[in-house]
């Protein structure tokens, strides 16, 4: 099961950068460091929430 947990948070981690490097390709750094933050968070909190 933790397995398909970490997949799933790859996607979503996936997916969140790829919205912000189109962020920053379309001029809104400010907007794509924030995305990119968020992401961030989606890789690191289930280390400490899921696979404890």
């Amino acid at each position: 099961m933790n397995i398909l947990y970490g997949i799933l948070a790859f996607g979503m981690f996936a997916y969140t950068v790829g919205y912000a490097i189109t962020l920053w390709k379309d001029k809104n750094k400010i907007g794509a460091l924030g995305v990119f933050w968020v992401a961030c968070m989606i890789a690191v909190l289930p280390f400490f929430t899921l696979f404890k």
